[in-house]
């Protein structure tokens, strides 16, 4: 089923659910008469804008104007000019593919004409955002965050939207965020929605169910499957994280980005895997944790890592060591060199400690009763065997193989976050 949004001069503007024709007040001098704009979502496809009208002059130039989000960036698209007379143009938004956009992105757009004689017309601007039409979404908002969902207990949203704000403020007072940007989530309710909506990337990671939601900075969107609070949190986490960056070259490590929007949810430091991740020398060495591995079978033991390591820095130094770490690199100072300024002791000496913490855990989990030297003798030959594969682990992570079944694209390393099941 295909529904068409049309808006009034006056700017207002409805979500696309809605069916409505009307006509948009002559311009002044009466040269572009009766103009009529609509957008058509082709969902997961395209969106196609209408634009129609009656000219009393020949047109120059006919173009769609268009913008993402909160972005002040405008793009355009040019339509063949029609002859002056009956106007009905036409131009298509592709949303998939390599040109995809994420379901509950606003998009602004306006039409703007030109006749030969150089008079010129401009369109209102309208909002819509881009979700599947044959869905009757409702949306639920408080302060910076809206949440867009269809066929939930509202009590349900507001409980949820409730709790991610307190995540959200918490973490925007600690990166000094007063004013956030709107964020808007989009709430999928099963597969088959995420399916449709969600990029395409690896077969294998589409196989396995590999991710569970995705965070756009660029449109400042965030989808995820379920009413899950802490996937909720974890993408909006991502957002704002984008937002405390001053420079758009800004890419910060995997491991940091990742580790932070796993620490601000409910459950953080997942001791139990990553001991169990070290006793079987699966660690990686941080220091080259700066993207995602390619496998998925090793993408969920990146997660954990991150989270281990990140809450293991906010827990030793404090939350304001981790501010000024992302402004330093924010200023451009690379990991090393960042990391060395803020903690004044290098990532690799910090990794250390953090193994060591690791170690003395493990070693507290073993219960062998067999006299004190040859526990110690069993606690050391099971550390040097952890450090030992903890290399293998690092070797295996750095050499992975080309097979592009079971890898990610690298412009979605950072986006997604793995759905705990």
């Amino acid at each position: 089923m295909r529904l068409i949004t049309c808006v009034m001069l006056t700017g207002l503007c409805c979500f696309f659910w809605f069916n409505l024709t009307v006509l948009l007040a002559s311009t002044p001098d009466d040269w572009f008469i009766e103009p009529s704009i609509y957008h058509q979502i082709e969902y997961p496809d395209n969106v196609q804008f209408n634009l129609t009208g009656f000219s009393n002059e020949d047109l120059l130039e006919v173009r769609l104007k268009y913008s993402y989000g909160n972005s002040k960036i405008i793009s355009y698209k040019y339509i063949d000019p029609p002859s002056k007379g009956e106007i009905r143009s036409e131009v298509t938004l592709n949303t998939s593919g390599p040109n995809y956009i994420p379901a509950g992105t606003q998009i602004t757009y306006f039409f703007d004409l030109t006749s030969v004689k150089g008079k010129k017309y401009q369109s209102p601007q309208i909002k819509f955002h881009y979700l599947d039409p044959s869905i009757k979404w409702k949306s639920t908002e408080l302060n910076h965050l809206t949440l867009i969902w269809h066929d939930r207990n509202e009590s349900d949203i507001n409980s949820v939207i409730e709790d991610v704000n307190k995540s959200n403020l918490r973490f925007t007072k600690l990166l000094d965020i007063p004013n956030p940007r709107p964020v808007t989530g989009v709430i999928l309710n099963n597969r088959k929605e995420a399916d449709e909506a969600f990029p395409k990337i690896s077969a294998a990671a589409s196989r396995e169910d590999l991710y569970g939601g995705f965070a756009f900075s660029n449109y400042d969107t965030f989808i995820v499957t379920g009413l899950s609070k802490d996937g909720i949190v974890h993408e909006s986490t991502h957002l704002l994280l984008d937002q405390s960056l001053k420079s758009p070259t800004t890419r910060l490590p995997a491991w940091l980005n990742e580790g932070i929007a796993m620490y601000f949810e409910s459950n953080h430091q997942p001791t139990g895997e990553v001991l169990q991740a070290y006793s079987s020398g699966q660690l990686f060495d941080i220091r080259y944790m700066d993207t995602v591995p390619g496998r998925p079978s090793e993408v969920r033991l990146f997660y954990l890592i991150s989270e281990s390591f990140v809450a293991y820095l906010f827990s030793e130094y404090g939350e304001n060591k981790i501010k000024h770490l992302i402004k330093n690199l924010d200023s451009g100072i690379p990991i090393e060199d960042a990391f060395f300024t803020t903690y004044n002791v290098n990532l690799q000496k910090t990794q250390s400690d953090w193994l060591d913490s690791i170690s003395n855990r493990f070693e507290n989990k073993l219960n062998v009763d067999i006299g004190s030297f040859g526990t110690s003798l069993i606690l050391s030959v099971a550390f040097l065997l952890g450090l030992l594969f903890s290399g293998i682990g690092w070797l295996r992570y750095k050499v992975n193989t080309n097979d592009s079944d079971d890898h990610l694209r690298p412009d979605e390393y950072e986006e997604g976050y793995w759905d705990r099941k």
